[in-house]
């Protein structure tokens, strides 16, 4: 399971949560990968001095089997954090908008920029070019929009 895979469907917290449980993995002293408890997140999220949550083994397992759907601000602040530092690379930020399943503003954005024909064609263009010719890319609509201003309208 990618983080990214699930941003488009409505999921529910619960969903969420064990997908994320099944996506964050550590491994152990013989080199095999093992999936985290229930008691070990609900611990690692109680002792991180970075926030404010406490969180039981029996309440998290309430969230994950859906029995509870409304955590604290601090308690989901505290998984988003906990998921987030143990996650794969190459993989997106856990966030607790993510977490919630709420568009952040960057991707409503991004989603109706892509909207448009020609930007989707110029972002498939780039995404297949070299981190370099990227580069290069930019540089040249900087010099481009060196005025400031973009033309958003339609044709443009």
């Amino acid at each position: 399971m990618k983080a990214d895979d699930d941003r488009g469907q409505r999921q529910s917290l619960a969903e969420r949560l064990n997908a994320l449980f099944a996506m964050v993995r550590w491994t152990d002293a013989h080199g095999r990968q093992r999936e985290y408890s229930t008691a070990e997140v609900a611990k690692a999220v109680t002792v991180d001095p970075s926030h404010p949550a406490t969180l039981s083994r029996s309440y998290l397992a309430m969230l994950r089997n859906g029995s509870h759907t409304n955590p604290t601000l601090s308690v989901l602040e505290g998984l988003a954090k906990f998921f987030d530092d143990h996650r794969p690379s190459q993989t997106p930020p856990i966030t607790v908008q993510w977490l919630v399943a709420q568009e952040d503003s960057e991707d409503a954005l991004l989603r109706q920029r892509l909207a448009d024909h020609q930007v989707r064609a110029i972002a498939m263009r780039a995404g297949a070019m070299t981190p370099a010719m990227r580069k290069q890319l930019l540089k040249m609509i900087a010099i481009l929009d060196q005025d400031g201003t973009t033309d958003s309208g339609p044709g443009a």
